[in-house]
């Protein structure tokens, strides 16, 4: 059942990531077309609808991204039914908060366990623990996809914010800056794992 809980979430999120790089491809041509077209096309009531569009468009695909990305995260360090209790828990939290205080803060609540989680995992990774559940082994291809994981928890957490007008002021480019170094390291760390290991083993072995 767990395994093809993992088929499924990995399932999900490519198949919402892609959804969402469609959207985003078809948002940024259209507005690049508008704006060849007439340079003052934002100042527009076009322009405005094309704001909605998007966010209706995109906006429920990143909350399904965020609660899949979030259920993600406990299978490091849970397993069988502790795994769906926490999984189940986190879902009910998040739709609670989500009908009583707001999507945003049940949003925002959801990626702060995940993000607190996922900080344990890096620990755990760093320090060799062999209690956490990978389904790939080797440390730097583990710490790659831990530091990955932190990095578009980040990044969600980022979006979450846009629209929040004060947040956006004082924190939207350090956390996406701060993501984006979180994903960048995590993508090299999980495509060069093997050269990294050969590298290090050799100097190790010269030493």
């Amino acid at each position: 059942m767990i395994k093809n809980l993992n088929y499924i979430l990995i399932l999900a999120t490519i198949v919402i990531l892609g959804a969402v790089g469609i959207a985003f491809i078809f948002g940024t041509t259209f507005s690049w077309v508008m704006s060849e077209t007439d340079g003052l096309w934002r100042q527009t009531a076009l322009y405005q609808d094309y704001v909605n569009v998007m966010n209706l468009t995109v906006g429920p695909m990143v909350i399904l991204l965020v609660i899949v990305l979030g259920l993600c995260i406990p299978k490091r360090l849970f397993s069988g039914a502790r795994l769906l209790q926490l999984m189940g828990s986190l879902t009910a939290m998040t739709l609670v908060l989500s009908l009583s205080l707001g999507i945003r803060l049940g949003i925002s609540a959801l990626l702060t366990v995940a993000m607190f989680m996922q900080m344990v995992v890096i620990v755990m990774t760093l320090v060799g623990s062999k209690k956490l559940v990978f389904e790939v082994t080797g440390f730097y291809i583990q710490i790659g996809s831990a530091l990955l994981h932190m990095g578009l928890i980040l990044f969600l957490f980022d979006l979450v914010l846009i629209g929040d007008a004060l947040a956006q002021r004082t924190l939207h480019l350090n956390i996406f800056w701060v993501s984006t170094l979180f994903i960048g390291v995590g993508m090299v760390f999980t495509f060069y794992s093997d050269e990294l290991s050969r590298l290090f083993s050799r100097g190790q072995a010269s030493a």
